[in-house]
């Protein structure tokens, strides 16, 4: 059973790759760079463009693929996506939707609102790589907007002098880039917008390939999620100091693995959010808990 999985490229290329590398698969790129190779024998990955993504699992030309949840809304505008599904969230950082201005042309507007107020009924240019969304998020706001897709740096459309555009509609993560080139943020149209991984309905519905995909996601957020976590190792000497603090810790939710040690006592390790155990060790130490050491979570394939 073979699984025709789209794999991206842009900013989702690398986070990807890496996360997959860390969990253990092996990948190459071919010499052209459209397929990339990868020792499991149920998997194709074929590199393809995020923005079509959609397309092609909604027509069935591949069974999944890592996209976006702006390119997949925006493609949901422009297609008919009854056969794509959502299999999951990833847990790559998030990003935003924003609409944003150039300063220089624009100085005294700082919302959508001072914008509308400026331009007035005047028919306004609108530049994104999701024109479905834009030319939604104009008609919502009773914007005269023309929207066209700048193909390549939707900020670079803004850029004096003589800009191609008035406004766009741009994701982003922290903002920087857009301040960089001069761009003020006047609205934010999402926040979050997640990574997220889709699937063919009639592919979803075949258990194989649901299974080869389900495990292919959950490798990606093991190695994502694990970032986050730590080992926590303590010993308790003293006997009557066991039980309470076993207690203690299933009642914060924890399953510890406790061993003798051969002085007596034992010995307790916990995996937990590093941001965590600042506020745990205090409580630990006054149960009884010495020698507190943490390490990082070795994932699969490190």
């Amino acid at each position: 059973m073979k699984v025709k999985i789209y794999f991206p490229d842009g900013h989702l290329e690398r986070p990807v790759w890496n996360a997959l590398v860390e969990a253990g698969y092996k990948l190459a790129k071919s010499e052209r760079g459209y397929l990339i190779d990868v020792d499991h024998p149920n998997i194709i990955f074929k590199q393809v463009r995020p923005q079509i993504m959609p397309f092609y699992v909604s027509m069935g030309k591949g069974d999944g693929g890592f996209t976006g949840e702006d390119i997949l809304e925006n493609a949901k505008l422009r297609y008919d996506l009854s056969d794509v599904i959502v299999m999951d969230k990833l847990p790559f950082r998030p990003t935003k939707l924003v609409v944003a201005v150039s300063e220089k042309m624009y100085p005294d507007v700082k919302t959508i609102e001072d914008f509308k107020e400026v331009v007035g009924d005047r028919p306004v240019l609108f530049a994104s790589e999701f024109p479905e969304l834009a030319k939604e998020y104009a008609r919502k706001i009773g914007l005269n907007a023309i929207v066209f897709d700048p193909i390549g740096k939707t900020e670079a459309s803004l850029l004096p002098p003589e800009p191609e555009a008035d406004l766009i509609l741009e994701v982003t993560e922290t903002g920087t880039t857009l301040r960089e080139n001069g761009c003020r943020i006047i609205d934010v149209v999402k926040d979050p917008v997640y990574s997220v991984f889709i699937v063919n309905r009639r592919s979803f519905e075949n258990p194989e390939k649901r299974k080869i995909m389900e495990n292919l996601v959950t490798d990606v957020k093991e190695v994502l999620e694990s970032k986050n976590l730590v080992s926590l190792f303590f010993n308790v000497p003293n006997e009557e100091d066991i039980q309470p603090i076993i207690d203690f810790l299933t009642k914060e939710g924890f399953d510890p693995t406790v061993s003798k040690l051969a002085k007596g006592g034992v010995a307790i390790h916990i995996i937990l959010d590093k941001a965590m155990v600042k506020f745990l060790k205090p409580k630990l130490r006054e149960l009884g808990a010495r020698r507190i050491a943490t390490a990082p979570v070795i994932t699969f394939g490190d």
